[in-house]
């Protein structure tokens, strides 16, 4: 590790600011923070540049061996989540080519076991309008979800927390949280510093949301009022209900291929 004390990932996206937002006042200096997408900070984790991160929910199962669960927070969905679609001139189902974001990995298998194999995914070149010249959708994540859809990128836009509810009942474990197993002991402490900053961020966000959708609005390119909905969609715990959904997504992961197998989610 090339930092002194405990190296934390974040996902730099206003979908995690909720936590984010509390957890800077109330950390202070303690922690040394990394920001990145979440295809960044899966590469930086399991690289050893950090100690722990939130990170995308099907890199940690198809890592699991090197990394432990932090079963504090999350980002989930039960429904729609906005920041997760496929923007296109036509339905899902017609689509025989999807140019794939490169900041995600659990979108990408996510939409895997949705579509099935027969689309035929491709990197996506360009920024989002140009990658819709060359495919017949384009799947994104994140801010510039937000901001394909204000902008009216393509008429269809197909959202994959809703796709993956409307099939199986069931909310999205889009991100969890996991720590390195070969981390120094000396860093113990911190990382049961963190987990309790972070639920206390959560209850924080639950108990004045409107706090956060201010703070959020002087941060981020959307208004207030935009990110009140849009931050309403989401859920930020850890429990028996999104660990019994992840464990789902990691059974369809695996038939889909996307997946060697369903790593054990103790409770």
């Amino acid at each position: 590790m090339t930092r002194p004390g405990l190296a934390v990932g974040r996902i730099a996206a206003l979908n995690m600011y909720p936590l984010y937002h509390h957890l800077e006042s109330a950390a202070g200096d303690r922690f040394a923070y990394t920001d990145g997408v979440p295809t960044a900070l899966n590469r930086a984790l399991l690289g050893g540049r950090i100690h722990v991160s939130a990170m995308s929910s099907i890199e940690f199962a198809r890592n699991h061996d090197a990394l432990r669960l932090l079963p504090v927070a999350s980002i989930t969905a039960s429904g729609a989540v906005d920041s997760i679609a496929v923007f296109s001139r036509r339905p899902l189902g017609d689509l025989g080519t999807i140019a794939i974001t490169p900041n995600s990995a659990t979108s990408v298998a996510l939409l895997r076991v949705l579509v099935g194999p027969g689309p035929r995914f491709v990197p996506q070149r360009g920024e989002p309008r140009e990658a819709l010249g060359q495919a017949d959708g384009v799947l994104l994540i994140g801010d510039e979800a937000l901001q394909a859809r204000r902008s009216g990128l393509a008429p269809v836009a197909t959202d994959l927390g809703a796709l993956w509810t409307e099939r199986t009942g069931l909310p999205m474990v889009f991100a969890v949280w996991a720590v390195r197993r070969d981390l120094d002991p000396a860093l113990d402490a911190d990382v049961d510093t963190l987990a309790g900053l972070l639920e206390d961020a959560r209850r924080a966000y639950d108990a004045d949301p409107e706090a956060v959708v201010a703070a959020a609005a002087r941060r981020f390119p959307f208004p207030a009022p935009y990110v009140s909905t849009y931050l309403a969609r989401l859920s930020y715990g850890f429990g028996s209900r999104e660990r019994d959904a992840l464990a789902a997504f990691y059974d369809r992961a695996v038939e889909a291929g996307e997946l060697a197998r369903v790593p054990a989610l103790a409770a």
